[in-house]
Formats: structure tokens, sequence, C-alpha cells
């Protein structure tokens, strides 16, 4: 799913995210089965502008486009969750590396007793218990430049920092 409104809700003691989705859905229901999930945080790139366009014409729209569910082996964790990647055969010369795509992709833990219905939609909050970069960029640099930071969206557009994605 696409979200409208992401949110940092607090980083300590722990970081806790919050998102909106449509009540009754799917998605809920999937959520609240599972108890875990995946946040991608994506690239300011026209890839990933084009896949937040495939998920909010639903998930069946995935098929048809550049990326794939991809099920990691992580050694320390045979419980990773499936994440995105860009499609094998879809990738060019001109393509980013592989990864790219999304800036960070955050592993969470739904929070069932934090969960608020307000009219048709429940905020849903999930703990963050692990961030994975798709970069080698230095954590540690005071100075950003635009490609360090997400996709966003308004004005019915998606833009990275201080100018339009195509």
């Amino acid at each position: 799913m696409t979200v409208s409104s992401f949110n940092t809700v607090t980083l300590h003691p722990k970081p806790v995210i919050s998102f909106n989705v449509q009540h009754p859905s799917e998605t809920l229901l999937a959520l609240q089965s599972s108890t875990r999930f995946v946040v991608h945080l994506l690239a300011p790139s026209a890839a990933a502008a084009r896949l937040a366009r495939d998920f909010a014409r639903g998930n069946q729209n995935l098929e048809l486009g550049e990326f794939e569910w991809e099920f990691p082996r992580d050694n320390n964790n045979n419980n990773s969750l499936p994440r995105l990647r860009r499609r094998r055969q879809q990738h060019s010369l001109e393509d980013k590396k592989e990864g790219e795509d999304f800036g960070f992709v955050l592993e969470c833990q739904y929070l069932p007793d934090k969960t608020i219905q307000v009219y048709g939609h429940m905020v849903v909050l999930g703990t963050v218990e692990k961030v994975l970069s798709a970069s080698s960029r230095s954590s540690d640099r005071s100075n950003h430049e635009g490609h360090d930071f997400c996709l966003t969206y308004a004005d019915t557009r998606f833009w990275k920092m201080g100018e339009q994605v195509e």
C-alpha cells in the first residue's frame, strides 16, 4: 500500500512510526494478523515514483511493473520479512545500483493496543525494530544532499529535495 501520511511519533526510548489505513480493509487485516510489517522509504527517483503509483492503484499492479518481492536470507534472523527490489531483467546501464530505489527499509512491530480508530480509518503505530540503509552513505555527516532524502508527494506530484520527479 502507498500511504499519504507517514510520521515519526517518537525516537526514544524506541522509535515509533505511524500511518493511516482505511477501515475496514484487507491491508488492516493483514497487519493485524501478522503483527510485523516492512516500510520502504522510497528514494527520490522516477522508478520509485512509478512504484508508488503502482501501489496506490493496488498491489495487483506490481506484476506489471519494475519491482518484485524478495525474501532475504538473513543469517542472524530466519524471520526476515519480504522486501521489494527492482526486477533483475529491468536493469540497464543508466539504472542506479540495485538497492538504491529505497533509501531505507524499516522492519516494524505492530502495536495493536496503540491503534486508534478515527471514522473510516485506523491510525496504525509500530515500533521500528531494524533499519536497513540502501547505500553506504556516512551517517555522521552534518550536511546532506538532495539524494540523501526520500521521495515525497505533494500537490499531486512526486518530489525530491527542491525539484519535481518526473
